[in-house]
C-alpha cells in the first residue's frame, strides 16, 4: 500500500505567491543597487529628486512593517521572528553601508553600524538570558 502524501497547508499558494513576489523585489534591488535607477526611461533632471522619494517611501515602509513586525515578535517572545528581524536589517545595512563605502560616502557607513547595532541589542537581548 503506497503511502498517502501529506497536504500541502491550505495558505501555501498565498506563501508562494508570497514568496514569488518578495523575490521579485529583490531582484529588482539587486539590479538597482548594481546599475542604478538611470536604467529605467526618467529624465535626467527629475532622477535625484525622485530616487529620494523612492529611497524615503521604501524606509517609511520598511520601519512600519519592523514596528509591526517587532510588535508582534516581542509580545511573543518569538526568536525566529526575532532573528528574521535581525537578519533582514543585518543584510539591507550591510549592501547599504558597501554601497555607501563605494561611493565615498563615509558618514553613511558610521550611521548604518549606528542603526545596525541599535536593532541588534534589543533583537539578541533574549539570547544573553
Amino acid at each position: 500500500m503506497a503511502k498517502r502524501r501529506k497536504s500541502k497547508s491550505p495558505h501555501w499558494n498565498d506563501w508562494s505567491w508570497f514568496l514569488t513576489v518578495s523575490a521579485i523585489l529583490v531582484l529588482f534591488g539587486l539590479l538597482y543597487v548594481f546599475f542604478g535607477l538611470k536604467v529605467l526611461p526618467v529624465p535626467p533632471e527629475v532622477l535625484l529628486p525622485w530616487e529620494s522619494a523612492l529611497y524615503g517611501s521604501v524606509m517609511i515602509g520598511w520601519g512600519v512593517t519592523l514596528v509591526l513586525a517587532g510588535k508582534i515578535a516581542f509580545r511573543r517572545d518569538d526568536r525566529e521572528l526575532k532573528g528574521a528581524l535581525l537578519a533582514g536589517l543585518a543584510l539591507w545595512l550591510v549592501v547599504e553601508s558597501a554601497a555607501s563605502a563605494w561611493f565615498g560616502v563615509w558618514f553613511n557607513v558610521g550611521v548604518d553600524v549606528m542603526v545596525l547595532l541599535l536593532f541588534a541589542v534589543p533583537l539578541l537581548r533574549h539570547r544573553l538570558k
